[in-house]
Order: C-alpha cells, then sequence, then structure tokens
C-alpha cells in the first residue's frame, strides 16, 4: 500500500515498525516521556513508526515529545492526518521526522506492519509483517 503525504520535517528514508493509534495522541497525559509507552495501550512508540490522526493537548506536550528523545525513546518518524501545532512544535524540538496531510485511512492499518517512509518524497509504503 502507498500512501502520499507532506513531510515537514526530516529527509531520507525510515523504515520501521507501524504503531497505529486511532485517536488524537496527548503527550502529556497518553504517553510515558522516560519509557516511550503509551500508556492507554501499553505498546511503545521507541523506534517504531507512530501513526496518529492528530495529537491533543496543551503547550507541555512538545516538552514530553523532547524528553522521549533525550531519553532515546522517541519514535522513528511520526505519520498524521492533520499536524497541529504543538505536534510540529514538539517534533521539531525533538528532532523527530514527521509527515503530516496524510489520507485517514493509513488509521486503518494494523500495528506491527512494516513501513518504508520516503521523507523526501512525501510517500509512505506499507507492508503487511
Amino acid at each position: 500500500m502507498r500512501f502520499k503525504g507532506r513531510t515537514l520535517l526530516g529527509s531520507g528514508v525510515v523504515d520501521g515498525e507501524l504503531i497505529v493509534y486511532k485517536e488524537p495522541l496527548s503527550f502529556l497525559g497518553d504517553v510515558d516521556g522516560k519509557s516511550g509507552i503509551i500508556r492507554t495501550i501499553n505498546a511503545s512508540i521507541a523506534g517504531k513508526v507512530l501513526v496518529i490522526p492528530s495529537s491533543r493537548g496543551s503547550t507541555v506536550g512538545p516538552y514530553v515529545m523532547y524528553q522521549l528523545s533525550k531519553y532515546g525513546k522517541a519514535p522513528l518518524v511520526i505519520l498524521s492526518v492533520r499536524a497541529d501545532t504543538m505536534l510540529i512544535i514538539g517534533a521539531v524540538m525533538a528532532q523527530i521526522p514527521i509527515m503530516t496531510d496524510l489520507p485517514t485511512e493509513i488509521l486503518n492499518l494494523k500495528s506491527g506492519y512494516r513501513a518504508s517512509v520516503d521523507l523526501d518524497k512525501g510517500e509512505v509504503y506499507v507492508y503487511e509483517s
């Protein structure tokens, strides 16, 4: 499967396992910044390709994203349907590659699938595991 989006930060190709979170993600409330665990589903985003519709929450969310990066628990890349200001600021602060404007169908994918994200072309290739 191939999806087209718009790269906001990053370059090159990133390969990894998908972790799909179907609800807007609160980095402050849902994510443990030291472990990289999404508390609500008990799944790690560390070293994964994180797929979310958007983020939600306060201005503290970007600091949690920075904490993820500091502790080596950040996702390889964030793929979003709609990147709000706080998500973009957090990605920049933490230097996490981010792609947005992806179709909502990307949220129908399953965690565990493999993805190759071409940040230069703004394309995501997904392979069932």
